[in-house]
């Protein structure tokens, strides 16, 4: 394949990615919801440590081109992100 494959499939999964992104927003913003009812913080520091020693986790048993740090940064930027939406 040339460059311009690669590319085409890599935008490919961009687009996948941004609707698996949006989805998780849209549970995220549902969990907003009930924090609120609730009286919870948006921000849960055991979650995201929990959440973020998973993918580290399942990045080490899984192998590939990404480090555990990668994707612990990787979630580390969405998480930060979907926290904007419970609020």
């Amino acid at each position: 394949m040339d460059i311009n494959e690669w590319r085409i499939r890599i935008d490919e999964l961009n687009d996948e990615l941004m609707t698996i992104l949006n989805k998780r927003a849209t549970y995220a913003a549902e969990i907003g919801k009930i924090k609120k009812l609730k009286g919870l913080p948006v921000f849960d520091e055991g979650r995201e440590t929990a959440v973020l020693n998973g993918v580290a986790e399942k990045a080490r048993k899984a192998g590939g081109p990404l480090s555990e740090e990668s994707f612990r940064n990787i979630f580390r930027v969405i998480m930060e992100e979907t926290r904007k939406v419970e609020e």
